[in-house]
């Protein structure tokens, strides 16, 4: 598949009036919603102690985005989030908006964290309810919006992407097998993790996902999936979709990080929405034709 980065990248960047994200705005979920582009986003404090929070912008084209007024829209709450809230990938089911993202415990030491894969839903992309811990010491949840065979499949994971299944979307059940693994000498040979949302392509289904090589370079990939059984991989890309290559991309928080959790169909495209570094937010475009 041929991906293009848009010209005018970073589309948005830290804002340095606004204490809640002057350090950096990275990994946004995307939605299609009154006709317009709902980027709900992670945006950090300062780059030593920083504390997440998620943020919300707006557009009509895709490109050009405005802060929403009232933001942060979801803010930490209680123990289980002193850390923060991170990495939202929101899915709707019906008329309801579900919301998986990392609560950020603490801190223990030695690179050792603490966190918890946590759900909330909204009708308004505004307005959040929690719903609770899915589960403890997991991140990275992407919910597929249609039961297959009575149940719901959420893939989660990092280092490996791993599956869930759950009849009411509340509690979920881990299944045993592990869904995708690193490949060694490739660029997804140190991890893989969940990316975007999964879409729709005539009879196949794409998913793009976030994966690491040896250099701890983050570049995305992506697989076919069966759609009537979307855990069955059809096929699996060589070679990434995009690589860190912009200024942006290469330096910031960590650096050569290019982190998609966001996709969505606009118009004849698909637009892909990354985190740069660690620090700001891109976007690319796929011609669906």
């Amino acid at each position: 598949m041929k991906v293009k980065k848009y010209k005018k990248n970073p589309i948005l960047v830290p804002d340095f009036k606004k204490i809640y994200e002057s350090s950096s705005v990275y990994n946004p979920s995307a939605v299609a919603f009154k006709k317009k582009v709902y980027l709900i986003y992670r945006a950090e404090d300062n780059p030593y102690d920083y504390v997440s929070r998620l943020c919300l912008a707006t557009s009509k084209d895709g490109y050009s985005f405005k802060r929403y007024k009232d933001n942060p829209i979801f803010v930490p709450k209680g123990i289980k989030e002193q850390r923060g809230v991170e990495d939202p990938r929101i899915t709707k089911i019906g008329d309801k908006y579900y919301m998986t993202y990392t609560a950020y415990e603490k801190f223990l030491g030695s690179d050792k964290h603490k966190f918890h894969l946590a759900l909330a839903t909204s009708k308004d992309l505004i307005r959040w309810k929690r719903q609770g811990i899915i589960f403890k010491q997991e991140k990275a949840g992407l919910i597929y919006p249609k039961k297959i065979n009575g149940r719901y499949i959420m893939f989660f994971g990092e280092g490996f992407i791993k599956t869930a299944t759950s009849k009411d979307l509340i509690r979920w059940k881990k299944d045993k097998k592990v869904f995708l693994k690193p490949r060694k000498g490739f660029f997804d040979s140190r991890l893989v993790e969940v990316g975007p949302n999964i879409v729709e392509l005539k009879d196949k289904l794409l998913m793009i996902y976030n994966s690491s090589d040896s250099f701890k370079r983050y570049q995305p990939g992506f697989l076919f999936l069966d759609k009537e059984n979307p855990t069955k991989v059809l096929y699996r890309s060589n070679q990434s979709l995009i690589y860190p290559e912009k200024h942006f991309e290469l330096y910031g928080k960590v650096n050569n990080v290019i982190f998609v959790q966001g996709l969505i169909k606009h118009k004849n495209k698909l637009l892909i929405y990354y985190g740069g570094a660690d620090k700001c937010i891109g976007v690319a475009e796929i011609k669906l034709k």
